[in-house]
């Protein structure tokens, strides 16, 4: 289960090495102590090489794949960009695609086959196919892999690695063996640019194959994507770190009369200063009466005195995300009724996370529901200006997975296992009174129960007040 802190140390230093969180308890201005062991205890976690995942790991991947193929095979699009004079953003990869793959270039389609085919035909069990190289590019984008290359086949760990030209003939040699092809269709909750990509690759395969079902390949890789290996749990630590690190650094500025970019620059900064490729998503930065607005990003007001900040963040660290919110009193100190507010939902999160365990699921309505267990906890303490129950005010989901995607993709009604990365994040919005209060914490759950990575960052009102009050 989740550890609790213990009676000796304070809970603000729990997370921090034993040697420091001990030795907080025994000083007579532990708030000091407790800057002081924070700022040590990150610039060493701080420093750090940007990581990425073994070739063997992406293997394993595709072997797994490989497992739950029958009579069909795999068709993935990776993400393309425009020519390289045109190219004006950083290029990202399909997040489904580098899972596979660990291929961040453009342009690139992956072949996954079964094992074995009806036939017996020896077919490659899988093939990176990769632009042909345009030297005329190049000086734009630097030098590319050049499919035909040996040294190409060992940077990406595939043993097959042919050049672009010969997708439709190889597609069209595995359909003959194969009934099925599965491959990403369209997704209705993308961008419309991205949907409209999908749905032109989609038409041009059933150009290509207008006999063979095509089927989408979305559900079978969600399945691998939810429990997350060792590798995985190690770079969603680091961008954890990151984003607990941003968030301090925010705290540290906080204060009235300061426009909500600011804090939003600041947290970005950090993050690539922590060397993080980009935040997991746009930074939420909602004082006063946006602290209300789920998806505020804005970031274009002013803080005023009296008014809460919402400040919900994450990083990306060797592209695996993180995701943390926090609530704080613009001024450093709570009012009556905001801390009140605060509590309750600090109540309802501490409830969700004491009950998370593998067999637990994200939603529903029964006891075995940690959505329930938080909107049971807010509707039965507390109440609005009048008089009713608070349930209604908290008006999203409880949870989601972490991964590649800061949503990342999840069977969502599917029982909670060992190596699951998900957020516990309850909240009351009450527009009428301009208090918004959310608060976010990431949990892996493990065999026995859930560790809470975000532990070292406060959560309790006595906590920040205190921090806040040091600045």
């Amino acid at each position: 289960m989740v550890a609790k802190a213990g009676d000796s140390v304070p809970a603000c230093c729990q997370g921090l090495p034993a040697t420091l969180a001990a030795g907080a308890s025994s000083l007579p201005n532990r708030k000091f102590y407790f800057c002081i062991a924070l700022a040590a205890w990150f610039a060493a976690s701080l420093v750090w090489a940007q990581q990425r995942e073994s070739p063997n790991e992406y293997q394993s991947r595709r072997a797994a794949l490989r497992e739950k193929l029958d009579n069909g095979f795999v068709i993935l699009y990776g993400n393309s960009e425009p020519p390289g004079s045109e190219a004006y953003h950083r290029f990202w990869q399909e997040s489904n695609f580098y899972y596979l793959s660990g291929y961040a270039e453009p342009g690139a389609v992956l072949l996954v086959a079964p094992r074995k085919n009806n036939s017996g035909a020896s077919l490659p069990e899988e093939i990176l196919f990769l632009p042909e190289r345009n030297p005329q590019e190049e000086p734009w984008t630097g030098v590319k892999p050049d499919p035909g290359d040996p040294d190409t086949t060992v940077n990406t760990g595939f043993v097959k690695v042919q050049g672009m030209k010969t997708l439709d003939s190889e597609v069209a040699r595995y359909a003959k063996q194969y009934s099925t092809v599965l491959t990403l269709m369209p997704n209705p909750h993308s961008s419309e640019p991205e949907s409209s990509v999908a749905q032109v690759r989609l038409d041009r395969l059933k150009k290509l194959l207008p006999s063979k079902t095509i089927r989408d390949a979305r559900a079978l890789i969600t399945g691998l994507r939810q429990v997350k290996s060792d590798s995985e749990i190690k770079l969603i630590r680091r961008a954890t770190d990151c984003t607990i690190k941003a968030h301090q650094e925010a705290l540290k500025k906080v204060r009235p009369g300061l426009f909500e970019y600011e804090i939003a620059a600041l947290i970005k900064y950090t993050f690539e200063r922590s060397g993080c490729e980009r935040p997991s998503f746009d930074p939420i930065i909602g004082s006063g009466p946006r602290s209300t607005v789920l998806h505020y990003n804005r970031s274009s007001e002013q803080m005023q005195e009296g008014g809460l900040v919402v400040m919900d963040v994450g990083a990306e660290y060797g592209r695996y995300a993180a995701d943390i919110t926090r609530t704080l009193p613009v001024n450093g100190r709570f009012t009556e009724r905001q801390r009140e507010i605060y509590a309750i939902v600090l109540g309802a999160q501490k409830a969700a996370i004491a009950a998370v365990r593998p067999g637990m699921k994200l939603f529903g309505r029964g006891s075995d529901s940690l959505h329930q267990i938080a909107y049971n906890y807010i509707n039965t303490h507390g109440k609005d200006r009048d008089g009713k129950p608070l349930g209604k005010y908290f008006i999203h989901g409880l949870s989601h997975h972490v991964g590649l995607d800061v949503h990342d993709p999840a069977q969502l009604n599917a029982p909670l296992q060992p190596g699951m990365v998900i957020t516990i994040e309850p909240g009351i919005y009450l527009p009428e009174e301009n208090i918004g209060v959310r608060i976010e914490d990431m949990m892996l759950v493990t065999e026995s129960g859930a560790v809470l990575l975000t532990e070292i960052l406060p959560r309790e009102v006595e906590e920040i007040e205190m921090l806040m009050a040091l600045q």
